[in-house]
């Protein structure tokens, strides 16, 4: 009898666990992606390889490109419709597959997708995407124009406070992977010119097209709400380098 018992018992937590693991892996899948995402169109052009997703800006004159970095686990397609919003407003923009979806991994293989040494790209991400893209700015300071952060309470680990590169980082109010303590904690470690902007009632998960992630706070305002402010904020950003 009781080997019976734990027998059911090894059967309903390994249930749950699977239930759990299934659940996660489909909150880090990108939902609900606009029907034209990634479609050819007059101001944007689509490519895609196994290393990147490339919006190309149609008849602009900005120099300037953009490298997005996904989030930790998530699928990058999750960013697609804030990277193509960037290429309709004329910058184009590079969005990196990351192997196994962990930037951590393989974050500086844009060293052989770009030549990174033209000064002219614009560098950023969300999550642990933020993360690597600072680590990539602290390791290779002054052959990036500028560095954009999403959603995450880094650089944590090292200090950007003596770099001079113009620098963006957004946050919301309701972020439960990277809290607004955690983000004001590590203020002193970004470079000294940088422009913090708060999204007042988003979550760390609308800064892409994702479920809700495990721990995240819920939102007081909708996706698009979000995305909108994060690419007025941005496009700001961009300009500004772009004019420097």
């Amino acid at each position: 009898m009781k080997s019976k018992k734990h027998n059911i018992f090894r059967l309903v937590w390994f249930s749950l666990v699977i239930v759990f693991l299934v659940w996660q892996w489909s909150s880090y899948q990108s939902k609900g992606l606009p029907h034209d995402t990634f479609a050819n169109s007059d101001k944007v052009i689509v490519e895609q390889n196994d290393d990147k997703i490339t919006f190309v800006a149609r008849n602009t004159s900005n120099k300037t490109e953009i490298i997005f970095f996904q989030g930790g686990l998530a699928d990058p397609k999750a960013y697609a419709p804030l990277c193509r919003q960037f290429a309709e407003r004329g910058f184009t923009c590079h969005l990196i597959k990351m192997g196994w979806r962990i930037p951590r991994w393989n974050y500086n293989k844009i060293e052989t997708l770009f030549n990174i040494e033209k000064n002219k790209y614009i560098i950023g991400g969300h999550s642990q995407g933020a993360k690597m893209a600072s680590q990539f700015v602290h390791e290779n300071p002054n052959l990036l124009k500028g560095l954009y952060l999403l959603g995450t309470s880094h650089p944590r680990d090292y200090d950007l406070s003596d770099r001079i590169i113009p620098t963006i980082k957004l946050y919301a109010e309701l972020d439960g992977l990277a809290s607004v303590p955690e983000v004001m904690e590590n203020k002193a470690k970004l470079p000294k010119n940088t422009i913090m902007k708060a999204i007042e009632g988003g979550n760390h998960s609308q800064f892409g097209y994702l479920g809700k992630l495990l721990t995240d706070e819920s939102p007081r305002i909708g996706l698009e709400e979000q995305q909108e402010a994060t690419l007025e904020y941005l496009m700001e950003f961009f300009q500004k380098v772009e004019n420097e």
